[in-house]
This record gives C-alpha cells, sequence and structure tokens, in this order.
C-alpha cells in the first residue's frame, strides 16, 4: 500500500461509501466507540474518520477530532456534520503516518479499519500511542489475518487483490503487537465468524519510550 496510490481509491470509493462497507460495520463500529468510556470533554481523535459513519455513534459531550488522507472521504464526512448540526466534531485532511499533533495530546484514539490501509501499519499505531496521553485508551476495529494457517494462507494468497482495492488482507494482529510493544486489554468479535476484531489498547508509554532509547542508541553507534 501506498499513501498516492490508496488516496485516489478512497477518493473514488466515498461517493457510494456509506450505502455499502459504512452500512456493513455500523454497529461494529458503535459497539467499539462504546468501550471508550468517553467522559465530557474528553478530546478523541478518529484516526482514518473516512465518511464520518462514525460520528453519530459519539456522546456530544466528547470531542471529535477526524483526521483522514481522503479529501473525498473528507467531503462525505463534513456534509455529516453540517447536516446535523455536530459542533462537537472536526475534520481534516491529515496523513496518519505523520500526525501534526504533539505529544500526549487525546484522551482516547479510534483507529477503525485503516490500520491494513497505510503502508505502515506499525508506524501508525506508534504515532497513535504518541499522541495519545499516558494510560489512554486506543481501540482499533479492523480484519487481522486468520490463525487458522489454511485461511492464513488463502488471505495471503488474495492479498495483492485485496491491495488494488485499497487494503491488505495478510496483516497479523500478533505481529502487530509485537512490534509496536502496546498492551492489549481485552479483543472480541461481534460473532464467532466475524471477519473483524475490535482491539482495546492501553497506552502505555514505556514502549514508546523504549524504542525511541533504540533508536538513539543505534545513531550513537553509527556516529561512532
Amino acid at each position: 500500500m501506498q499513501e498516492s496510490s490508496t488516496k485516489l481509491i478512497y477518493d473514488f470509493h466515498s461517493v457510494f461509501y456509506d450505502a455499502t462497507f459504512g452500512r456493513l460495520v455500523r454497529k461494529r463500529i458503535s459497539r467499539a466507540i462504546s468501550h471508550m468510556n468517553i467522559c465530557e470533554k474528553d478530546l478523541v481523535l478518529d484516526l482514518g474518520i473516512g465518511t464520518g459513519a462514525s460520528l453519530p455513534s459519539y456522546p456530544q459531550h466528547g470531542r471529535i477530532v477526524g483526521v483522514d488522507l481522503s479529501s473525498g472521504m473528507l467531503r462525505e464526512a463534513r456534509k455529516k456534520i453540517v447536516q446535523r448540526n455536530m459542533t462537537h466534531a472536526t475534520v481534516f485532511q491529515a496523513d496518519a503516518l505523520r500526525l501534526p499533533f504533539g505529544d500526549d495530546t487525546f484522551d482516547h484514539v479510534f483507529i477503525s479499519h485503516v490500520i491494513s490501509v497505510v503502508s505502515d501499519p506499525y508506524k501508525l499505531v506508534m504515532e497513535a500511542q504518541r499522541v495519545a496521553k499516558p494510560g489512554a485508551r486506543i481501540v482499533i476495529v479492523n480484519h487481522f489475518q486468520s490463525t487458522n494457517r489454511f485461511i492464513a494462507l488463502i488471505e495471503k494468497w488474495l492479498c495483492p487483490l485485496c491491495t488494488k482495492l485499497g487494503w491488505r488482507s495478510d496483516l497479523a494482529l500478533q505481529d502487530l503487537i509485537q512490534r509496536t510493544g502496546v498492551t492489549v486489554d481485552y479483543r472480541y468479535k461481534l460473532d464467532s465468524i466475524d471477519l473483524w476484531e475490535t482491539v482495546v489498547i492501553n497506552n502505555d508509554k514505556s514502549a514508546l519510550q523504549g524504542r525511541r532509547g533504540e533508536t538513539q542508541r543505534r545513531l550513537r553507534t553509527v556516529a561512532a
């Protein structure tokens, strides 16, 4: 996945997204948002907000900031904000791999169906960890590669086709956990054969700090 091609794909998808995929995942998104336990005046980052299908599920007492790379998807999100007078929400264009926010900004981060869309899913999670406050809840909704070896092989085989549609099918959750050091509180599926999984993470900053320390040690070694 490359961000330039992904943007074009989702600019095209934006025209019919709500009537197709958006309708399919609405219940799953609403349930996942409820697990953030958003308190009054909490600041929430919706990372890859798309057409804003998640916006009606947020309580009005929270403040929602949504970002997306696709201008087409954001156009649809802005329509919802205006039509429903969602004064507690704002959206703008940004690259999820290079977020324009300072460290420890958000009380919660929601990442719905976007980790398998970007070129570097590990960096995306690290960026979410960076901008989220210590102990913040990061909630991820996504398809992850099956732990069944036969199904995983099929998903890997289908990945080139899925990439042309705008996402990858072979991202393994365990690999994501190991490479980012996130602390998973719990995970669940709505149904036993659900293709998507919700993962609830506690933002433990020690993993992020450990990676920064390792990077600095490598730079000192190279300089020497």
